[in-house]
């Protein structure tokens, strides 16, 4: 009795083939770049061709008990890779047929090495006459399942047109078929690990996605200020897109077990909620920078963007081989975002921390740069202490690498704010919109230039480019009415600072701007009501919105104005940043040489508000007086 050879260890279907013992799937003589999970689901299946493999079948094979990981989401991503690989489509599948809730089936026809069955009219009779599923070659929805057929097709010559119509089509509903994905928003990555010390890492792949595809250029990102919005949130992918104003969501979840971490990802079609891209990574914590660079390439590959020679280098581009380095910087950029002082200092001594790990680390260096830029800007630390170390935190960033569309901006910023140099400031804004067209900072910050300049129109232009990209920040919506009122558009102004309250009424730039907006418009009973929330939210008494109250039915805007001064000169140290605000007071008073007076000491400080002195409306009483051109004139506005 003869002994029965071993199974062979290929299985192949239509064009593919299966080699179990090299862990490989071919099509033809090229090799499909599939990972370990799809392949074992596709050898499960073909094991049992025709019959149900179900869902808890396949948990138990490839996803054992004691392993962490969102098994819905694992083996359904794990599937459409699969499908993707095959040509396959759920809609209409050749090989792979979902049992919704049950599990999988595959229900191509395997080929027999050994069969040699003629086809004979008699057969073709049995399944009915082929033409009626090809009347014409460009209309072949699929090729018959039995492999009798191809001995007919190949004797007519048939087969070579049919196979590479058939294969060669896009399955339906895919982009080659018509979707246009040209936009992206990256959520906040999950962190399903127990201890909140590690949100950091979390928030950094999140930021690292949108950097990575952000300077693609010809993909539109959504800025990490509004993807923040659905941290912790389960929004439906659809109406994510409709907020936001794209057509993905990528979504994903990071678990860290010591040394190793697990990172699953998923790209969605915001239009319909089908899945375009899904990948699980199990790697060393170290490794971080590669999944985050593996994230952003299958991202630009699934969304079929076009790489230049030079994308792929910003792809392929680390800013530090150092992982202590790198955690250092991203726990600046946590605190960075969280934006409050306390948060913004720790966020300098961790930036500071990375660069002394690695004194090439030119992102680091731009995380110094905007902090301290920020910290001065709001009054927290003397002007003539931060920015020169704001401007030499920028330039060893660009030194480092001049591609930095954020070290760019932050320059800008300095150069404009401080320095007074429109020219190069300019420059500088238009790189750093150059290298990263997506960066919705850099677009903003050129607006408020614009505003400053006089340049009205075009600054509504950026700011409006600025919300496209990060429509939900409170920020950029307030600055669009700011934009209006050194327009001259006031009316318009104090509309749109409504809409931002409407939708964040705790935003409290919004409203100290439109109070400014109401008492210019001499709305004082409305700019006094706005005190009261404001005093409410702030957790202050009302003495001195009631105080201004009364100082206004008593004696008008003349009351209004001198009740404000003494309450800002009465209060502790204003600080002489506030000598702006203090001599458009005493403008509004008709005190011209003590307003005068305030603005020289601004100018000598170097006041970054007075970048706007030729637009700022509060200043309209001394527009006439040869010291205010004289001062426009050394500030460089005329």
């Amino acid at each position: 009795m003869s002994q029965s050879s071993p199974p062979s260890p290929f299985v192949r279907f239509a064009q593919f083939e299966l080699d179990s013992r090299a862990g490989e799937l071919r099509k033809g003589s090229h090799r499909i770049k599939l990972q370990e999970q799809p392949l074992q689901i596709l050898a499960m299946l073909l094991e049992h061709p025709g019959e149900v493999v179900t869902r808890e079948e396949l948990r138990q094979k490839l996803w054992p008990a004691d392993t962490f990981v969102d098994f819905d989401h694992g083996l359904n991503s794990a599937v459409a890779r699969l499908r993707e690989a095959l040509n396959d489509s759920a809609q209409r599948p050749k090989y792979i047929e979902t049992l919704a809730r049950r599990g999988y089936r595959f229900i191509g026809e395997l080929e027999q090495p050994n069969n040699t069955q003629a086809a004979t009219p008699e057969l073709l009779e049995r399944d009915g006459p082929w033409e009626a599923d090809f009347p014409q070659v460009a209309r072949i929805g699929r090729l018959p399942n039995s492999k009798r057929w191809l001995p007919v097709l190949a004797a007519t010559g048939l087969l070579a047109v049919v196979s590479s119509a058939y294969f060669l089509r896009p399955p339906a509903g895919s982009k080659a078929a018509g979707k246009s994905i040209n936009s992206v928003a990256v959520l906040p990555f999950e962190n399903a690990s127990p201890s909140p010390d590690t949100d950091y890492l979390a928030d950094g792949i999140t930021q690292s996605a949108i950097d990575h595809l952000s300077r693609l250029g010809n993909l539109k990102v959504i800025s990490l200020g509004s993807v923040l919005r659905y941290r912790g949130r389960r929004d439906d992918s659809r109406q994510i897109g409709h907020d936001l104003g794209v057509r993905s969501v990528m979504t994903g979840k990071i678990d860290f077990r010591g040394d190793r971490m697990i990172v699953m990802a998923e790209l969605v079609d915001a239009s319909d909620g089908t899945h375009i891209w899904g990948e699980q990574y199990n790697r060393k914590v170290s490794d971080i920078l590669s999944v985050q660079d593996d994230i952003a390439r299958e991202i630009a590959t699934k969304l079929e963007v076009r790489l230049s020679v030079q994308q792929e280098n910003v792809l392929r581009r680390r800013y530090t081989q150092d992982f202590e380095a790198y955690q250092m910087y991203l726990r600046g950029r946590y605190y960075w975002n969280r934006r409050s002082q306390e948060d913004l200092q720790r966020g300098i001594a961790y930036f500071e921390q990375a660069t002394e790990r690695d004194p090439n680390n030119a992102l680091a260096y731009a995380g110094l740069s905007d902090s301290y830029f920020v910290r001065a800007i709001s009054g927290a630390l003397p002007t003539g202490d931060a920015m020169p170390k704001a401007k030499a935190a920028a330039l060893k960033a660009l030194e480092l690498d001049n591609s930095l569309a954020e070290a760019h901006t932050s320059l800008a910023q300095i150069t404009a704010n401080y320095e007074w140099n429109w020219d190069k400031a300019e420059s500088e804004y238009k790189k750093a919109i150059e290298l990263n067209p997506n960066y919705s900072t850099g677009h903003h910050y050129y607006a408020t230039f614009l505003m400053g300049m006089g340049r009205h129109q075009e600054a509504l232009e950026e700011m409006r480019r600025a919300q496209e990209l990060d429509p939900l920040s409170p920020a950029i919506a307030t600055f669009i009415a700011k934009a209006y009122y050194y327009a001259g558009q006031n009316d318009e102004a104090i509309n749109q600072y409504h809409k931002v309250l409407e939708s964040d009424p705790s935003f409290p730039m919004a409203r100290s701007f439109l109070i400014h907006s109401l008492e210019q418009a001499g709305q004082f009973d409305k700019a006094v009501a706005q005190l009261k929330i404001e005093a409410a939210q702030s957790g202050r008494g009302q003495d001195q919105s009631e105080a201004l109250d009364r100082a206004y039915r008593s004696k008008g805007a003349t009351g209004y104005w001198t009740e404000v001064l003494r309450q800002v000169e009465g209060g502790k140290d204003p600080g002489a940043g506030s000598d702006l605000d203090i001599a458009a007071i005493y403008a509004k008073l008709g005190e011209k040489d003590r307003a005068f007076d305030l603005l020289e000491r601004a100018y000598a400080q170097h006041n970054m508000w007075l970048m706007n002195l030729k637009v700022d409306p509060r200043f309209e009483s001394l527009r006439s007086d040869r010291r205010y051109e004289s001062l426009l004139q050394r500030i460089g506005l005329t």
